[in-house]
């Protein structure tokens, strides 16, 4: 289930079956920054925000700076795969540049779409944490785009 803050400054997927739950938290934009004047820059997009995981008991957060270079963020990846709602083989994964915020996508046949998210402090920390989302692959997974593509655009 997707949840956005009233403010916009927060987005959360929620999935829950039973006693099972898993949710990721895209939070509190600290900084989003786009430099008009360079023109190999003027299209890209850096923002820095905090990921949060949790599920079953667990609970991780991290400080994490995405570079949209031209749309090909996470908000274009979700995109795509709302997109691709009839299906798809294999697993289809996108991560940001620093390799501290990751996602790989599974679809299987009952037309929902496993999201494994994972996030790591840094690429020097010895931990990551990890939860897996379950989210209906058309139309919520591309409102899970929008949402994070404006949240993105704070």
């Amino acid at each position: 289930m997707l949840h956005v803050s009233e403010d916009g400054t927060a987005v959360a997927l929620r999935w829950g079956s039973g006693d099972r739950e898993a949710q990721i938290e895209f939070a509190s934009p600290h900084c989003r920054y786009r430099d008009a004047s360079d023109p190999h820059l003027a299209s890209d997009d850096i923002v820095e925000y905090t990921v949060r995981l949790s599920g079953n008991g667990l609970t991780a957060q991290a400080l994490v700076l995405s570079l949209d270079t031209a749309g090909s963020g996470l908000p274009a990846f979700l995109e795509q795969l709302g997109e691709d709602f009839r299906g798809w083989n294999g697993t289809r994964r996108w991560e940001n540049q620093d390799h501290d915020l990751g996602v790989e996508a599974t679809w299987s046949s009952r037309g929902h779409v496993d999201l494994r998210w994972w996030i790591t402090s840094s690429i020097y920390d010895k931990w990551s944490a990890a939860v897996v989302v379950d989210v209906e692959a058309g139309a919520e997974m591309s409102a899970f785009a929008r949402e994070l593509s404006s949240f993105f655009a704070l």
